[in-house]
């Protein structure tokens, strides 16, 4: 209930900025109105004073409201992806493109929810309530047309809403089949120009189903559609707002003739007339509940296949590979004896099985032979305490210290720093800089360097590191062999590369073969 604390006090804040603005609007109305018509020692500073305060009051809270929400946003952001994360542990992601983006925004949308919808929402359903008894108490001419009002308003909440939700569905799908699209087109980068479906006509390229480039267009349509209603839906209720103004000033319906004369007659026009600026953001925040409805079925159906996992293993002497090779997989078959501690490097030619052999290693994909630690065998799975880091990783939009410290296991800031600065990586410090999407861009090489740091920092005795030089300029390949050397004192490193920088200190090497030709693999060892 604490963790709740923030988000009440942004609803009553944001209750409070809308209260203080009606409020001005009924005594500026008032105070207008009794002016014409005030004797002589009318005190005129009084009311002016009141709306003064209120006008101050209104800003404060309006300020104070933003910051109180969006604080307790960015903390809420931080725990809706921690859920995401134990809901994925020791979990094969099979999307990691729909995945990422969920990571991206579905979690934004279940952390916004409290400043998207539930206080808009809150506020003018309290504020609307609040006006029609306040109106009905003091028997205030014109009352029935604010209650119609609050009446048409409700109506068109529910219908927008449900016009809202379908919208959001087709979105979603949408967006799911852009990301993979997007994920298969860029997989095929290195073939674009043999691929003839790059290069179209002007009638192909006006027709979209024979267009094979992603394109967002629509994603971006059912967003402007969801826009358009929710604006579709503030116009109506505008136009029924100005004819029941209109309705109250000819009196077309029976009013008493005193309200005429009466200065609290013009308190119910303009409150009916201002209605359309406060209550019409509830139409925008169904959008949001419609987004937010959508994101939590999608966060709870993530494509993920459970892991065989087991607890922390130690390697004291060695880690024997016999006969063994991923499953499934076109790769090399193997027989090594890897060292409890240093570095091994995997090269090969591509599609020999590098990846596959590291991810095996690590227990990420099922393997035929044997796997011992120290002679004792170990069955398919994965252990939990050894790091995999993958050729194209995945950055979180968030802070550099989220990214590192993604399980949030209060990882020392100052660690952090330093480590980062060793992998030439200072140019993104400060930890609080915010990464990923809507944030700083990362080239590649930043990307596989911030993943190194995240996969360190957790202190594994075995690290997989799967071609960690590929596009690094030569000093900085340079500083991440620097890292990984120091780093080689106390864990098994396994990196599989092309390339192989002449400062990393290799203590075995091993040489994978063709795997069509079934030949097993040749141990080398380097003495350095």
């Amino acid at each position: 209930m604490s963790n709740d604390k923030p988000a009440y006090l942004t609803i009553l804040l944001a209750l409070l900025h809308g209260i203080a603005g009606v409020s001005i609007l009924v005594i500026s109305s008032w105070f207008i109105a009794i002016s014409a018509i005030a004797p002589l020692g009318f005190n005129y500073v009084i009311p002016a004073v009141v709306i003064r305060v209120l006008a101050l009051l209104r800003i404060a809270s309006g300020y104070a409201s933003m910051w109180v929400g969006h604080n307790d946003l960015l903390a809420r952001i931080a725990k809706e992806r921690l859920l995401v994360f134990r809901q994925l542990e020791n979990n094969q992601i099979a999307d990691k493109a729909y995945t990422t983006e969920a990571l991206a925004q579905h979690t934004e949308e279940l952390a916004g929810k409290w400043i998207a919808w539930v206080a808009p929402l809150s506020s003018v359903i309290f504020i609307f309530s609040g006006l029609c008894v306040t109106a009905m108490y003091f028997a205030l001419p014109g009352t029935f047309f604010i209650v119609a009002l609050f009446v048409t308003w409700l109506a068109a909440v529910v219908v927008q809403g449900l016009g809202a939700l379908t919208i959001a569905n087709e979105a979603n799908k949408a967006n799911k089949q852009f990301r993979q699209q997007s994920a298969d087109f860029f997989n095929r980068s290195a073939i674009w120009h043999l691929d003839k479906s790059m290069v179209q006509s002007d009638a192909a390229a006006s027709n979209p189903k024979s267009n094979k480039i992603p394109s967002a267009n629509q994603v971006w349509r059912y967003q402007l559609a969801q826009k358009a209603k929710a604006q579709s839906a503030a116009w109506w209720f505008q136009g029924i707002a100005f004819l029941f103004v209109t309705l109250v000033m000819s009196g077309v319906l029976p009013v008493t003739s005193a309200f005429v004369f009466a200065p609290v007659a013009i308190i119910v026009p303009m409150v009916l007339l201002a209605a359309p600026d406060w209550a019409s953001t509830g139409f925008l925040s169904v959008s949001k509940f419609a987004q937010y409805k959508q994101s939590v079925g999608v966060l709870k159906k993530l494509n993920a296949t459970p892991i065989k996992q087991y607890r922390d293993r130690e390697i004291k002497h060695s880690l024997s590979l016999i006969q063994y090779s991923a499953k499934g997989r076109h790769a090399s078959m193997v027989n090594a004896s890897l060292p409890a501690k240093g570095t091994v490097c995997i090269s090969g030619a591509s599609g020999c099985g590098k990846s596959s052999l590291l991810q095996s290693i690590i227990g990420l994909l099922p393997a035929t032979g044997q796997r011992e630690i120290d002679g004792v065998s170990m069955p398919e799975g994965m252990v939990t305490n050894w790091r995999y880091v993958e050729q194209e990783p995945i950055v979180l939009s968030g802070s550099v210290s989220l990214n590192l410290d993604p399980a949030g296991n209060n990882i020392s800031q100052h660690d952090m720093s330093e480590l980062l600065t060793q992998l030439g990586l200072k140019e993104i410090l400060p930890l609080t800089n915010w990464v990923g999407k809507a944030g700083r861009p990362l080239s590649g090489g930043e990307q596989k360097r911030l993943a190194l740091a995240r996969a360190i920092l957790a202190k594994p005795p075995v690290l997989a590191v799967d071609e960690p030089f590929e596009g690094l300029d030569s000093y900085t390949q340079q500083k991440v062999s620097e890292v990984l050397n120091s780093l080689s004192a106390t864990t098994l490193i396994l990196v599989a590369s092309h390339t192989t920088p002449d400062a990393l200190n290799v203590k075995t090497h091993l040489q994978l073969s063709e795997a069509n030709t079934k030949t097993l693999l040749h141990t080398k060892c380097a003495t350095s």
